[in-house]
């Protein structure tokens, strides 16, 4: 192990002291926990970031906000203001984050907001449209002060947290046990293809409880790319281009668009990055067609840039999907 990570084992200990004792502080009722009048589904991980929550919530909203008037509730990372805000389509990334505002684009029939406070904001957004029939919550594990309905729990296949460890040695924001409290839980960015004995022994080191169920999912790229017009992704990979990342981790994209022999130059970014006068004029000097994902798009969309173009970067179950959904939409209709 390095030695900077020896050094900071004594500010893990502190971490955990402090994180096991706000629990007891909500577990013991010493601090009271919200319940909504409406079924709540919380979509969360351990880890700091780059589960792939979002990309999970716009496939639950893909199927199901046809058939139910749903909300989305969000901190809003990166955001410049306070406070609660409902996410109108057109509203600046910097007012209300970037992945809320890509989900009220994607989904406008979907009441999408933000709010520090998921109590307050869920008592806000039940006052605009009290029609709302349940509310998904993206990034709310950690949320203590709300009581969720359903928790569905995310943990990826390159870093599971049984390979991890707590802040701030490691990722995991609470320690590893914190997961039972899960009623679903999914590996996520698996490979295309993962034999049953990986999936068990996966089973067995997440410590899978009797009470929960286990989902595999991959990520899923869209066929086209689209910006002025939309283009099949084989037809614009013919021309070099630049791909313009600022995600968690770019690495699943990075290696997809290589597979599919793809010459690019890849800038990339901090997650959430706001990109700055200077770099939108470095990258439109290089003077080509540029690629990038749907979060970043709406951060980019205040600069003119030509020839950009977004790629769709979607969740595929390995198997059983309908198992999954089936649960999601008990919970809905609880």
């Amino acid at each position: 192990m390095a030695i900077w990570k020896k050094a900071l084992f004594p500010f893990q200990i502190l971490f955990a002291g402090a994180v096991v004792l706000r629990k007891k502080l909500y577990a013991t009722g010493v601090i009271s926990r919200y319940v909504a009048t409406i079924p709540t589904i919380v979509v969360g991980n351990l880890a700091t970031g780059g589960t792939g929550k979002t990309p999970m919530v716009d496939f639950l909203l893909r199927y199901f906000s046809q058939k139910k008037e749903l909300g989305v509730l969000s901190r809003g990372y990166g955001r410049k203001s306070k406070g609660f805000l409902a996410v109108r389509s057109t509203a600046p990334s910097s007012d209300v984050g970037d992945e809320p505002l890509m989900l009220a684009q994607k989904h406008p029939n979907v009441f999408v907001a933000v709010c520090e406070s998921r109590p307050k904001g869920i008592v806000k957004m039940l006052a605009q449209k009290p029609s709302l029939e349940a509310i998904f919550l993206d990034d709310a594990f950690q949320h203590l002060a709300l009581q969720p309905t359903f928790k569905i729990l995310l943990t990826t296949y390159t870093r599971p947290w049984f390979s991890d460890a707590l802040l701030p040695v490691g990722n995991l924001r609470e320690p590893a046990t914190a997961a039972q409290q899960a009623d679903v839980v999914i590996v996520t960015k698996c490979p295309t293809s993962l034999d049953e004995e990986t999936k068990n022994a996966y089973k067995a080191k997440l410590g899978i409880a009797p009470h929960q169920k286990l989902f595999f999912t991959n990520l899923e790229y869209g066929t086209h790319v689209r910006g002025a017009a939309e283009i099949p992704l084989d037809e614009f990979i013919k021309t070099p281009f630049v791909l313009l990342t600022g995600i968690a981790n770019p690495s699943p994209l990075v290696e997809f668009l290589k597979r599919q022999g793809a010459e690019f130059t890849h800038l990339s970014y901090p997650d959430h990055h706001d990109f700055s006068k200077k770099e939108i004029a470095s990258i439109k000097a290089m003077q080509q067609p540029i690629l990038t994902t749907e979060k970043d798009a709406v951060r980019l969309a205040t600069y003119t840039l030509a020839q950009c173009h977004t790629i769709e970067i979607g969740v595929g179950f390995l198997d059983k999907e309908g198992a999954f959904l089936e649960l999601v939409q008990s919970a809905i209709e609880n």
